[in-house]
Order: structure tokens, then C-alpha cells, then sequence
């Protein structure tokens, strides 16, 4: 498999797994304007992407029997992209009833392109079958260079609108701060619209220089570069605000449970000291780590148990020696402050436990942990992490 059918395939996959995806809400909302053009702006180019396929593209010459006509296939897929794209912006910039009499304007400009090019791909005596280098081989001559002109004009029209009006969306989302995906996804289809106008660049610049008697296949494949890549993060954008607030909210989750897991050194050296803290402690680390369901629960419940746990310890806490801060803080290459935390809370519940006064004293009522912000859970972690990774404590030498 070469480097091209590499390419396409991989496209091709991606694009048609976007189809799916979003054909798939369509059985929720079958009379959706708006999501019918989403699905055909995403198929047109899965189907380009499939045909230009060596194999396939062979196939179609071998059942028809009329060399390239997988190129005409192709390239009329693309032009359809175009004017599917533009219907799409127009329904998203107007209502339904207001697009209807621009959508019938360029069904009729683009159907006349269309006339225009397959007039043009037959008269261009295109006998030989070419799957991978059509428009190096054609391209040079009149009629064939037209057809390539002719169809790539048309969809550099579409990438640019789509460029131009995508960047504009972006910016009046980006004003509301609201829809944060969907404004990434605006950015990156006009990203990938301005990329793969390199596409039509390159091909055009490689035309034109052929008829004026120099031959830069670099400049066509550098085009079709400009066009995967294009086409990729494309079909990124235009999903993006579907599947990235489940991102969001998957990345969060997983934030909160590491948080949790995080926090269970800290949680264990305190239940330990007053098992009295804990409403429902898990009988294992194992369990703890398996036990995520009602997250959001069972972390608030972890950080009002630590409070009260570190509320407890209060009276028997002590300040470590600096030289000890130093030494572990070096060593381990931990905060000073959560190491000097950390020591304080494990010599606090040393003298917690062998006071011989600690079992009579009134366990405090509870009180929410001052958790204010982001800094301060991060700072609660970082004490866990502390205790974690400090060496054991020295045994005390017995008295003579």
C-alpha cells in the first residue's frame, strides 16, 4: 500500500465514521434542515476520498468500461461539498425560508458547473486509465487543464466562503462565552478550509505552469496534501460540538476521581487516628479505588471527613524542625509547605493516639472542609502526596 491509498483510506474512514455519528441523530430529528446539510457536507467528501482509492478507482473503470471516470466521480463529489457547504452556512446564518431562494440559486450555478465539467472530462480524450496521476497527465493539455480550472474554482469558491463565514460565526460565538466547542469547532473547520485551499492552489499553479511549457508535479502534490489534511481537520470541526462537551465532561470526571484516590493517604492516616470521621469507609484500597459511583458524593464526603479528621488533631499539633523540612523537601522533591503539613498531621496523630486523655475528648461536629478554590483542593493533594512519600518515622528510644 502506498503513501496515497494510506492517505485516502485513512480519510476516508474518518470522514464516514463522521457520517455515522451524525446521521445517527437523525433518527431523533428526521426533519432537520440544518443536520440533513451537516451529513451531506461530511458524506461528499467520504465518498471523494472513497473512490479516489486505487483499487476502488480501478473497479469503477473495469464495471463501466470508461477510463477516469472515478477522477469526474470524484471531482463532482467535491464540487457537491461545495455547494453543500454553502447551504449549510446560509441555514445557519438565515431561517429555513429565507435560505430557500439562495439554496435554488446555487443548485442551479453549481448544476451548471457541473454540466460544464462532464461536457469537458469527455472531450478531453482522457483514454488511458490514470488512478494516481490524472491531473499530472492531463492537466497540461487545453481541455483537461480546463476541466481541472473549471472544477477547482468552483470549490475554492466554497472553501473560501466557508473560511471566511466560519471565522465569523467563531467570533460572534467567542462574544457570547457561550458554546466554547462549538466555537473550537468553527476554528478548526475554518482552519482546515484555509489549508485545504492550498489544495486548489497547488493545482491551479501546476496547470498554469504547464501551459506555459513547465512541468512542477511538486506544486500537485503538494496540493493533495493541502487536501487531506484540510479534509481532516474539517470533518473535526464540524463534529467537534457534539463530542466535546462529552469530553469535557469525561476529562472532569476523571479529574474529580484522581482527586478522590489522591486524597486517600491523607484520609487513611486521619481515620485511623479517629475512626469516629468516617460515615462509610471502604473496607480496602481496593475497594475504594473500584467504589466511584456517586463521585461527586463521595469526594465531598472525603473532604468533610479529612476537615474533621485535621479539626481533631488540632490541639496536639507541633512545628517539625526546618532541618527536617529541608532534608525531606530535597530528598523527595515535594512543596515545603505540604511536607511541613504532612508532619505535622503524622506527629499529631502519634501523640493523638498515645494521649492517654484522646478517648474522652468530645468529637467536634462536623463542618464543611474551606476548600475556596482550585489552589487549595491542589494544595490538599499535594499533603497527601506528602504523607505518602515521607520516610518512616523514628521509633522512639525507650527510657533506661
Amino acid at each position: 500500500m502506498d503513501v496515497r491509498t494510506a492517505a485516502f483510506l485513512g480519510c476516508a474512514a474518518m470522514a464516514w465514521a463522521a457520517v455515522v455519528y451524525k446521521a445517527a441523530a437523525l433518527r431523533h430529528d428526521p426533519r432537520n434542515v440544518r443536520l440533513w446539510a451537516l451529513v451531506a457536507v461530511i458524506a461528499l467528501p467520504s465518498a471523494g476520498f472513497t473512490l479516489a482509492i486505487t483499487a476502488v478507482y480501478a473497479a469503477i473503470t473495469r464495471w463501466t468500461g470508461v477510463p477516469n471516470l472515478a477522477t469526474l466521480l470524484v471531482y463532482c463529489c467535491i464540487v457537491g461539498y461545495s455547494v453543500s457547504v454553502l447551504v449549510m452556512l446560509s441555514l445557519w446564518e438565515t431561517p429555513t425560508s429565507a435560505a430557500l431562494p439562495r439554496t435554488k440559486r446555487l443548485a442551479v450555478l453549481y448544476g451548471c458547473v457541473l454540466v460544464a465539467m462532464v461536457a469537458l472530462f469527455f472531450g478531453s480524450n482522457a483514454r488511458d486509465d490514470h488512478p494516481t496521476d490524472f491531473d499530472t497527465v492531463y492537466g497540461p493539455q487545453p481541455v483537461g487543464g480546463t476541466f481541472l480550472l473549471v472544477y477547482l474554482t468552483a470549490y475554492g469558491i466554497g472553501l473560501g466562503t466557508q473560511a471566511r463565514q466560519g471565522w465569523r460565526f467563531a467570533r460572534r460565538v467567542a462574544i457570547t462565552g457561550t458554546r466554547p466547542w462549538l466555537r473550537r469547532g468553527l476554528r478548526w473547520m475554518t482552519a482546515g478550509a484555509v489549508i485545504a485551499l492550498g489544495y486548489c492552489f497547488g493545482k491551479a499553479a501546476f496547470v498554469i505552469t504547464a501551459w506555459s511549457g513547465m512541468r512542477l508535479p511538486l506544486l500537485s502534490d503538494m496540493g493533495l496534501l493541502c487536501a487531506c489534511l484540510g479534509a481532516v481537520l474539517i470533518t473535526i470541526g464540524f463534529t467537534m460540538p457534539s463530542w466535546g462537551p462529552r469530553l469535557s465532561a469525561g476529562t472532569a470526571w476523571t479529574g474529580r476521581a484522581t482527586t478522590y484516590l489522591r486524597l486517600y493517604p491523607l484520609w487513611l492516616l486521619l481515620y485511623r487516628t479517629v475512626p469516629d470521621i468516617a460515615m462509610d469507609p471502604p473496607p480496602s484500597r481496593w475497594a475504594d479505588m473500584l467504589g466511584l459511583r456517586d463521585l461527586d458524593f463521595r469526594l465531598t464526603r472525603r473532604l468533610i471527613e479529612i476537615a474533621d479528621g485535621q479539626l481533631a488533631l488540632t490541639r496536639f499539633a507541633s512545628t517539625p524542625p526546618p532541618a527536617v523540612i529541608d532534608e525531606i523537601t530535597a530528598t523527595h522533591r515535594l512543596p515545603a509547605d505540604a511536607v511541613r503539613h504532612a508532619l505535622i498531621l503524622r506527629e499529631a496523630a502519634r501523640q493523638y493516639r498515645k494521649s492517654e486523655t484522646s478517648d474522652e475528648q468530645p468529637f467536634p461536629a462536623a463542618s464543611a472542609p474551606r476548600i475556596d478554590t482550585p489552589d487549595d483542593l491542589a494544595r490538599l493533594v499535594q499533603v497527601a502526596t506528602a504523607l505518602k512519600r515521607l520516610p518512616a518515622a523514628p521509633t522512639p528510644t525507650p527510657a533506661p
